[in-house]
C-alpha cells in the first residue's frame, strides 16, 4: 500500500473521530434531475483534479485525468524535474460516464490535467472551455469546440426545463511568484453558476493556483460561494519552482477571505506528486465557519 493511501485511510479514521463531514461513499454514476423534482447538483470526484458537475441535462467533466498513469516531470524533484517519469494512480478512476459528459472544462493543458488518456479516449466533437493560452495546443489534437475564456470571460449554457449553466473564468496563479507563475503559463479557476427559476447555487472551482490577492479580490467582487473546490496537496514545495499548488493552510487562508458554506478538495491522495495529506486540512478545518466535505474518489455528494 502506497503513502498517499495509507494517509488517505488515515484520514478517514481521522474524520470519522473528529466529526467533520466526511461523506459516504456513493458509487453510482451521477445523473440529472427529473423534471418537476427540487434543484439539486450532483458532484462527483474521480480523483486528481477530475469531477463530474452534473445540473439538470448538462454533465461537465473537469481537467480530465483518465489513464493508471500518466507521464510528466516531477515538480517536487530538484534534480531531473525535467525529466518525463510515469505517474501511477494511487485510487482507483470511478464515477464518471464519458457517455453522458456534454462539456469538458479546463484550467490548463499540463500533463497532471489533461493526461494522455483523456487525450486518447474523449470524443473530438465535446464542446471545451480552457484558457486562451491553451486553445492552440488542443485543436491541434483534433478537438473541433474549443473555446477560450480569458479571465472575466462568461460562457452561459442551457442545461434543459429553463435551468441554465453560468462559467466565468478567474485568475488562477499557479504560484504566487509573478514571475514562476508567468513561466509556467495563464491558467484558469472558474465560477460556476448554476440556476433554476428563483434557486441559485455557486461553485468556486480554483484549478491549480494559490491564493494571491488578485485571485481573492476576483473571486470575492462575485458573491459568498455556496462550494469552494479547492485544488491541494502541497505540489513543488521541494522543487525548483516551490509550491505550486496549494496546502491546507492556503486552503483556510482562502476559505475564511471568501466565507464559502461548504468546501470539498481535491487534487489529493490519488497520485504521490500530491506531497501533503489531505488529513492536514481536516485537522485545519477544525472551528472554520465551513463544512468541509471529505469524499472518497468514485463517490458523488449532491448539493441542493
Amino acid at each position: 500500500m502506497t503513502s498517499t493511501r495509507r494517509n488517505f485511510l488515515q484520514t478517514l479514521s481521522l474524520l470519522a473521530l473528529q466529526g467533520c463531514a466526511l461523506l459516504p461513499d456513493r458509487t453510482s454514476a451521477a445523473r440529472p434531475s427529473d423534471a418537476g423534482q427540487a434543484p439539486e447538483c450532483r458532484v462527483t470526484w474521480a480523483g486528481g483534479p477530475t469531477m463530474a458537475i452534473s445540473f439538470a441535462e448538462l454533465t461537465i467533466l473537469t481537467d480530465p485525468v483518465l489513464g493508471e498513469s500518466f507521464s510528466m516531470g516531477d515538480p517536487n524533484e530538484q534534480v531531473g524535474f525535467r525529466e518525463v517519469v510515469q505517474h501511477p494512480r494511487s485510487t482507483p478512476l470511478g464515477g464518471v460516464d464519458l457517455a453522458g459528459v456534454g462539456l469538458v472544462l479546463l484550467s490548463h493543458v499540463h500533463e497532471d490535467h489533461f493526461d494522455q488518456q483523456a487525450w486518447a479516449d474523449l470524443d473530438r466533437s465535446l464542446p471545451i472551455l480552457l484558457p486562451v493560452a491553451d486553445v492552440r495546443t488542443v485543436t491541434a489534437k483534433g478537438f473541433r469546440r474549443v473555446d477560450g475564456l480569458a479571465w472575466g470571460d462568461t460562457r452561459r449554457l442551457a442545461a434543459g426545463a429553463g435551468r441554465a449553466v453560468s462559467i466565468t473564468a478567474i485568475p488562477a496563479h499557479h504560484s504566487s511568484d509573478a514571475k514562476i507563475a508567468e513561466a509556467l503559463g495563464k491558467g484558469n479557476g472558474y465560477w460556476i453558476e448554476l440556476t433554476d427559476g428563483g434557486w441559485r447555487r455557486t461553485i468556486y472551482w480554483t484549478g491549480d493556483s494559490m491564493p494571491t490577492e488578485e485571485v481573492i479580490a476576483a473571486t470575492r467582487s462575485r458573491g459568498r460561494p455556496d462550494l469552494l473546490v479547492p485544488h491541494v496537496g502541497g505540489v513543488g514545495a521541494t522543487g525548483p519552482f516551490g509550491l505550486i499548488s496549494m496546502r491546507a493552510s492556503d486552503v483556510v487562508t482562502l476559505a475564511r477571505a471568501l466565507r464559502p458554506r461548504r468546501v470539498l478538495p481535491i487534487h489529493h491522495s490519488t497520485y504521490e506528486l500530491y506531497r501533503e495529506p489531505i488529513s492536514e486540512l481536516a485537522v485545519r478545518s477544525q472551528g472554520e465557519a465551513y463544512r468541509l466535505d471529505l469524499i472518497a474518489a468514485g463517490s458523488t455528494v449532491v448539493y441542493r
